[in-house]
């Protein structure tokens, strides 16, 4: 998933995976389930949600532009997942990672 990105493809399926990585997709479900107790989808999710957060952290892009980058079909199951993932949505995120703009007070004309 790190290296190939596989999670950006929007159709990924369990057997797409299991082919790529060599086992079949009994073994990969039961792997996941077992190793990480997260379903399939849960885990391609998480890599998106993870992608999706730096991105809306470091980029200007729009979120939905991202959302689709990094795979998903559709901007709920975007912010479904990127909440249940993060605990936030990708604005407020983007909202708590932008600097600080600091403007200085206006003094007096002395």
């Amino acid at each position: 998933m790190e290296n190939d990105h596989l999670y950006r493809n929007p159709n990924l399926s369990l057997w797409d995976l299991s082919k790529h990585i060599g086992v079949t997709s009994n073994h990969l479900s039961q792997t996941l389930n077992e190793t990480i107790g997260s379903t399939f989808f849960d885990y391609v999710n998480r890599w998106r949600v993870e992608e999706a957060a730096n991105r809306v952290r470091d980029s200007s892009d729009t979120i939905l532009a991202i959302a689709y980058d990094v795979g998903f079909n559709s901007k709920s199951s975007f912010y479904s997942a990127f909440k249940k993932h993060l605990g936030v949505t990708p604005s407020v995120l983007r909202h708590s990672a932008a600097p600080s703009c600091s403007v200085p007070a206006s003094g007096g004309s002395d």
